[in-house]
This record gives C-alpha cells, structure tokens and sequence, in this order.
C-alpha cells in the first residue's frame, strides 16, 4: 500500500488553513492531529478501498452445537465469507453469517454443516492519530503512540534544514527508552496513512479549523471540496482501474 506521511498533510492543512507553517508550535500540531484522526476514520470507512480490503484463512469452530469462525485480530467490517479463496477461483461460494459478541471475542456465526479452513473477507481497523512528539527520555510502554521526524530524527515539529521532514506516527510494541522508531522495527511499528486519503485529510482539517472559528459556510464548502477528492480516488479505482466487485459463479452456464 503506497503512503503518505503525516508531515506532508500536517504542512498542507497548515497552509490552507492559513496558519504559520514556518514555525509550528505544539498547539497547531496538536490541533491538526485531531482533526486528522477524526478525517482518516471518515475517509477509511467512506468505500470498500482496495488498500485496505484483506483476505484471510480461518478455520470453523463448534460451541453448544453452534458453527462459527472468530474474527482475525485487526479487521475491521467483515465483507463476506467464502469456502474457497475468491481470489483464486470463480466457484467460490459466499456464506451467509451473523455476527455475535462475546465477552471476549467477536464470532462470526455459520449456518449449515461448515468446518475446516474458510476464507474470511474484510477490511482493516481503522488506524489512529493520537500520539505525542518522541522524547529521548521518556521511557514507552507498549501501546503507546509518538510522532516522530525520521529526518531530523527527534520528535521536532519543525523541519530541520538540509534533511527531509518526513515525520510520522509509531506505535510502542515493547517498553523502551531512546530507541528510534523510525528504523527500531522490534520496538516500534509505523502507523501507515493511505496515500489516496492525503488530499482528504487536509482539505478535512481546514473544515474543521474553520467550524472550530465559527466560520461554518465557508467550512461547508470546504467539506464540499474535501469530498470531492474522495469521489476522486473512488473514480480512479472504479473507472479508470475498473477494480470493481467480483461476481463469482457457482455453476457455469452451458
């Protein structure tokens, strides 16, 4: 999946909405981020983006003479779930299911007499966008979320000049002190942003900014622009990639 870093729509959102870009304090940054977090979540759920769509092998389970598959850790909605890879074969055969909660899990109940391994269609969790600039001091617990400048490799929030800003959100995966995220894959994952919702987020953020100064028809035209470029990606993808939903049959016509 191509991406876009947080700098880049961090600087975008800044210069549209009319703010300093060449000096970008804390209360900016961090303003920004929050809108941010709200426009990817909008932007993630708006279509069935071929980005963020995964295919996955889970195997059937019986409880209380009930069939179902759980949910893989990290997806999202569940789109459909078939006994053979649709990816591989037109015969693949949808099954229909409902979804139940547990106090710990989430299943995916099947009807009929299903076992083995099916494959289970969904799209990813949406990610978040909530972390502090990094400090070398500052000892992280897994869980944790830094935004971090590979470029200059400090949580700065300015550019440094002669290196690239090209600052993003990482995730603490063990506890650990001063270690960089950018290249520390052990103790840090990246939060990756999709690259086709990059012109979204910002144009988002200065709705945002403007509803936040009251200026709430200029920031509906905003949001009118902002989801033009969401209608943007979703022609790209359909008619001029023509990734469209595959129609799969179980028998062939003779």
């Amino acid at each position: 999946m191509k991406t876009v870093d947080f700098t880049r729509i961090l600087i975008d959102a800044i210069q549209i909405c009319g703010l300093d870009r060449t000096d970008i304090t804390y209360d900016t940054f961090s303003q920004i981020r929050d809108f941010a977090n709200t426009r990817v979540k909008m932007a993630w759920e708006y279509d069935r983006w071929p980005d963020l769509v995964r295919f996955e092998s889970v195997t059937a389970q019986t409880s209380n003479n009930v069939n179902y598959v759980v949910k893989p850790a990290g997806a999202g909605e569940v789109y459909a779930i078939w006994f053979k890879d649709p990816n591989v074969t037109t015969r693949a055969l949808n099954i229909p299911f409902s979804i139940v909660h547990t106090d710990t899990e989430e299943r995916l109940v099947v009807g009929g007499n299903v076992s083995g391994d099916l494959i289970i269609e969904y799209r990813l969790e949406p990610i978040t966008l909530d972390g502090e600039p990094w400090d070398s001091t500052v000892e992280y617990f897994a869980g944790s979320q830094v935004f971090f400048d590979s470029g200059s490799g400090t949580g700065g929030l300015n550019p440094e000049e002669g290196k690239q800003f090209s600052g993003n959100f990482y995730t603490c995966l063990v506890k650990n002190t001063n270690t960089d995220p950018s290249i520390n894959t052990v103790n840090w994952k990246k939060v990756n942003i999709p690259y086709i919702f990059g012109q979204y987020i910002s144009r988002g953020c200065l709705a945002d900014y403007l509803r936040s100064e009251g200026q709430f028809d200029s920031s509906q035209l905003a949001e009118s622009e902002a989801k033009y470029f969401l209608d943007l990606e979703i022609d790209k993808v359909v008619r001029q990639q023509g990734q469209v939903q595959k129609y799969n049959f179980i028998t062939s016509y003779k």
